[in-house]
């Protein structure tokens, strides 16, 4: 009996590091953004051949985001039909979905995991159930965990949930509120797409009372995008507490902002309010973070000019940290240290 058993757990074991295995080889395929058409096959017999729930979830997921050839339809309706494995029936109908079908029959399919316990899947099935069963609001806010996930295949669905852009703002409002973390980051991403003053309104509410460092960045991204509408109030809120997590929000904004921010940030470390100082000092680490990333020109549209203004910085920290408090000295070194980093 016990070499039964160390037999059937050696098995397992070596099932599961295949399934690993298999889905690490095949990362670099799913997550590629432009695929030829035979790459795209190569992802669709994956899909229809894999046993391992974590291939077959990730296989459907990127066939959602870019979806095979219609030709491939037929293929895809006969393991909606025919297959015992629920996730690949499930994911089979969103993939058709994505395709641009929105066959009345894969409703049921779709409802079912809508029930399911995973909020992903959840995600995704109502992503698709949106698209064939507009007139059904009842899952919109799973529409908008979705978003976090697939941006796209996402604000497919809610163009067609939300018949008018009062009703998107109202959705998002509603998810901002959500107690589920990863749905709240997903409406502070989505809303700071917006570029509206009602929108803009909501991420500074979202921010005065966030503590989850998630969804604080996304929140601080949408301001960012937002300065217009926000810059100002941002500003002010480097006047509260240096340990609160509304005052991280703001100063991350101010970074995401760049060399725009620089001026709000000089004045904040001339501030005779220590708080002031300190958040300001902050931002200014926090904007040599977001130049010194590969992804930097999605915040800024000329990265060596805003290093320039950021580096214009240094004199006002170096003298407070020499002169300052010592918490401000901290914080002030901090950020001659990050900027430092950019002269490398």
């Amino acid at each position: 009996m016990k070499k039964t058993a160390f037999l059937c757990a050696a098995l397992l074991t070596a099932w599961t590091l295949s399934a690993q295995t298999q889905l690490q080889n095949a990362l670099p395929l799913l997550q590629k953004n432009n695929r030829t058409a035979a790459e795209n096959q190569q992802v669709l017999t994956l899909f229809r051949t894999a046993k391992d729930p974590d291939t077959v979830f990730a296989a459907g997921a990127s066939l959602v985001k870019t979806p095979p050839s219609k030709v491939q339809e037929p293929a895809l309706f006969n393991l909606i039909l025919k297959s015992e494995d629920p996730l690949k029936q499930t994911f089979a109908a969103i993939i058709v979905t994505a395709m641009g079908s929105a066959h009345d029959e894969l409703a049921p399919i779709l409802q079912g995991a809508l029930e399911s316990q995973n909020a992903l899947l959840r995600a995704y099935a109502a992503g698709a159930y949106g698209i064939v069963q507009p007139q059904d609001k009842s899952y919109v806010q799973d529409v908008v965990l979705l978003y976090i996930f697939d941006p796209d295949f996402a604000v497919r669905s809610m163009n067609l949930l939300a018949e008018e852009p009062k009703h998107l703002f109202k959705y998002l409002k509603q998810a901002s509120a959500s107690p589920d973390e990863q749905t709240r980051a997903a409406a502070a991403s989505w809303l700071g797409t917006l570029h509206s003053e009602d929108a803009a309104k909501q991420l500074l509410k979202m921010a005065k009372t966030e503590a989850n460092s998630s969804v604080q960045a996304q929140i601080a991204t949408g301001l960012a995008l937002n300065r217009t509408f926000t810059q100002e109030a941002v500003a002010k809120g480097l006047r509260q507490n240096y340990s609160s997590p509304a005052a991280a929000t703001y100063a991350l904004a101010l970074g995401f902002m760049t060399g725009n921010a620089v001026d709000t940030i000089r004045q904040g470390l001339a501030s005779s309010n220590q708080n002031e100082r300190i958040n300001a000092a902050r931002a200014a680490a926090y904007m040599a973070g977001v130049l010194s990333n590969p992804d930097a020109f999605n915040y800024t549209s000329d990265r060596a000019f805003d290093i320039g203004l950021l580096k214009s910085l240094i004199p006002q920290l170096k003298t407070l940290e020499k002169t300052d408090g010592d918490s401000v000295k901290v914080y002030a070194g901090n950020a001659l240290r990050q900027i430092e980093k950019l002269m490398i």
